[in-house]
Parts: C-alpha cells; sequence; structure tokens
C-alpha cells in the first residue's frame, strides 16, 4: 500500500527510484532475446497480466493523487495478486534459472517505467484515463481479475508470447 503519511515525498521518492530504476531496463532489454523464446502458459500470462495492472494502478496513484483507491485495490485484490506473484515467481524461475529472482526485478522495473512512460505520453489525460482504470477494477470482484486484465495494452506491455500459439504455429507450419 502507499503510505499517507509522506504525502507528496512518496511520490517523489517513487518518481526517483523509476528513474534510477531506468539504468537497470537496459541490462533486462539485452536479455530480450532470451524472453522471446519463451512461451507462458495461460497461468504465466495471467500472472503476467496482473502484474503489469498493479504496476499501472501503483504508477497512477503516485502520479494522480489516487493513493486511496490504490490501497482499496490492493486490499480487495489481495489474495488473487498474491496468487499471481507466486506464480510469476515461478514462471520467472523456470524461464530463467538461477537468474528468475533478478530477472523478474528487471522486468518489475521495466513495467514501472513503461507505466511512467504512459504519464508522460498522455500528459494531462493520463489522469482521467487512470481514473477510468480504476473505476473497472474496483467495480469488479477478484474472481474477475482474468476479464479485467484482458485488454490488448495490458498482454501487449509484457511482451511474452502465449504457449497456444506457439503449439497451432507447429501443427500448421
Amino acid at each position: 500500500m502507499l503510505n499517507k503519511k509522506f504525502g507528496g515525498r512518496v511520490a517523489g521518492r517513487a518518481a526517483a527510484v523509476l528513474v534510477c530504476a531506468m539504468v537497470v531496463t537496459p541490462a533486462f532489454a539485452a536479455g530480450k532475446a532470451k524472453t522471446s523464446q519463451f512461451c507462458a502458459s495461460e497461468s504465466d500470462l495471467a500472472a503476467l497480466n496482473a502484474r503489469v495492472l498493479q504496476t499501472e494502478l501503483m504508477v497512477a496513484a503516485l502520479s494522480c493523487n489516487e493513493r486511496q483507491r490504490y490501497n482499496n485495490f490492493i486490499t480487495t485484490y489481495q489474495s488473487v495478486l498474491t496468487d499471481r506473484s507466486q506464480a510469476l515467481q515461478g514462471m520467472f524461475k523456470r524461464a530463467h534459472g538461477a537468474q528468475g529472482t533478478n530477472r523478474l526485478n528487471a522486468f518489475v522495473t521495466k513495467m514501472a517505467n513503461d507505466s511512467s512512460q504512459q504519464v508522460r505520453e498522455k500528459g494531462d489525460g493520463y489522469c482521467a484515463y487512470a481514473g477510468e482504470l480504476f473505476d473497472e477494477v474496483l467495480a469488479n470482484k477478484p474472481s474477475d481479475i482474468n476479464r479485467v486484465t484482458n485488454k490488448p495494452w495490458i498482454e501487449g506491455r509484457h511482451g511474452y508470447r502465449p504457449c497456444v500459439l506457439e503449439a497451432s504455429r507447429k501443427q500448421t507450419g
């Protein structure tokens, strides 16, 4: 959860962390070829999509003063987010072996940087967009998270391919 006690200092610190984290991102990008060779199962994709959504909402909370709604999201979705986080950790261990934890950390950093880029690109319209996203997420139950995260912008952000496409290509190719 985001700490309201520190007010604007939290946003400033988060921005500083994201800027510092940008230095880490090229290391993740350098390993992108390995990522593109790994296909993600349905449960992997659900975990990836949940992480993209969570990160987008975190950045929106810091950028648009939506801390209370982010805290509501975390509280409401805590169980499903915990399950998806564990699944994501397992996926990165399978995909990257001993480097799984480092690659997961780099992935999370990249997702935060991508979300921060959206703030810059959308400018004043970003907070309206973020408000609509919070409205949608909080109007749904945690059991509906797959429906909420089934959006091209979420699926496209993490960069992993589904294994289903891989299997269908092998059968037809």
